[in-house]
């Protein structure tokens, strides 16, 4: 008896330290976000890029399919590289999160890494060779944000915003097809996501300040940022009032007038952000925009 509870004793901290390492590398790779975007590039392929007719067509299609998940384990990789980076900043900005991090070694992060660029780059081949060039292409580019890129003021925040916008933009390299609504739809995102990149070195000041990594508001000052991201805003809200009359006869209209009162809220919110909770805040209600806008493509 002693022998056999001996055994269950050793295998209870087994099975517990492979459920923490999995919620780790969970958390690592950001899973609410590439469930996220999972969804987006679904949807965009049957909702807004082909006809309803083709609905069938699109989930039936392995190309399809092969094509979210390559981007999706791009993702991961770019991921798994910031964590490798960042781990000392986190440790200052996020202590709570990084326990996680701590689970999963360096070293793990990288052979996770080097695992999910060679699995994206082959699954691409499978598809065809432009997109086996877009997604090689889409690695190194990640590579050179995590690397080089991240650590630039405004430039790192741009080039982020760029990185999200090309996997729908990888669409139109899939079915050789240029979308203006697409086009549309993704410049919107650009300009929201642009913000809300700005709005996150906002809450890490204390941390980019420590570790010594020069960012927006440590280069420019908190007032002058404020200033960057309250004109960002007002960019988001000009392209929606022109957005609004072309597209006001559909359902899609609501999500945009939602989106212009969450954003005129946050402008007010900008005016009377002293901390980083503040910051915190503003950040959310751009998580929701962006969700939103998500889940709205269905409405298109």
């Amino acid at each position: 008896m002693s022998s056999i509870d001996s055994k269950s004793i050793q295998q209870q901290p087994s099975k517990k330290s492979i459920f923490i390492k999995l919620l780790a590398l969970l958390s690592i790779v950001r899973w609410y976000n590439i469930s996220l975007i999972i969804v987006s590039l679904y949807f965009v392929q049957i909702f807004m890029f082909n006809t309803a007719k083709r609905f069938f067509f699109t989930l039936q299609s392995l190309d399809t399919h092969f094509y979210v998940l390559s981007i999706v384990l791009s993702i991961m990789g770019g991921y798994l590289i910031n964590a490798f980076y960042d781990f000392e900043k986190d440790m200052i900005n996020h202590p709570n999160k990084t326990y996680f991090n701590r689970v999963v070694s360096k070293k793990s992060c990288l052979n996770l890494y080097v695992f999910c660029v060679l699995s994206s780059i082959i699954l691409a081949y499978f598809i065809n060779y432009k997109i086996w060039i877009f997604i090689s292409m889409l690695n190194v580019a990640l590579w050179i944000y995590s690397h080089k890129l991240r650590k630039k003021p405004l430039l790192g925040e741009i080039s982020a915003s760029l990185l999200m916008i090309s996997f729908f933009v990888g669409i139109s390299v899939l079915y050789m097809k240029i979308d203006k609504t697409l086009i549309i739809f993704s410049t919107y995102i650009f300009t929201i996501d642009l913000t809300r990149e700005i709005i996150k070195k906002m809450i890490s000041l204390k941390g980019d300040l420590i570790v010594g990594e020069k960012s927006i508001p440590i280069l420019f000052g908190i007032k002058s940022s404020k200033y960057i991201i309250f004109y960002m805003m007002i960019s988001s809200i000009l392209a929606i009032l022109t957005l609004l009359p072309i597209i006001i006869e559909t359902f899609i209209s609501i999500y945009f007038i939602i989106s212009l009162l969450i954003i005129t809220v946050n402008i007010y919110m900008l005016h009377h952000a002293r901390n980083a909770k503040h910051y915190e805040r503003i950040n959310t209600c751009y998580k929701l925009i962006i969700g939103l806008a998500i889940l709205s493509i269905v409405l298109y």
